[in-house]
């Protein structure tokens, strides 16, 4: 499950720059972000990580902390490959 805590602080590297006043990204705001940019509703992927709604309307809301099990299942629902995309970010 570090493959998580790696993913989420290796896109915060990658976004924040020195000297930067940009709080580091929450879970709930790369999930917001992948969602997004994968043109998914909040409803179809809860379907496709198959959580509910709920899960993810309050894990992007940051007003819900979820397993990493959890967190695993909707990024990889999102078509994320986390220890790829880690490697990748990492470099």
């Amino acid at each position: 499950m570090n493959d998580m805590k790696r993913l989420c602080n290796s896109i915060n590297t990658c976004l924040s720059k020195k000297d930067s006043s940009i709080d580091e990204l929450q879970m709930g705001e790369i999930v917001n972000l992948l969602r997004v940019k994968s043109q998914l509703t909040q409803e179809e992927l809860a379907q496709k990580a198959n959580v509910c709604t709920q899960t993810i309307k309050r894990l992007e809301r940051g007003k819900e902390k979820v397993s990493d099990v959890t967190c695993r299942v909707i990024i990889e629902a999102l078509g994320v490959n986390i220890k790829r995309l880690t490697r990748l970010l990492d470099e």
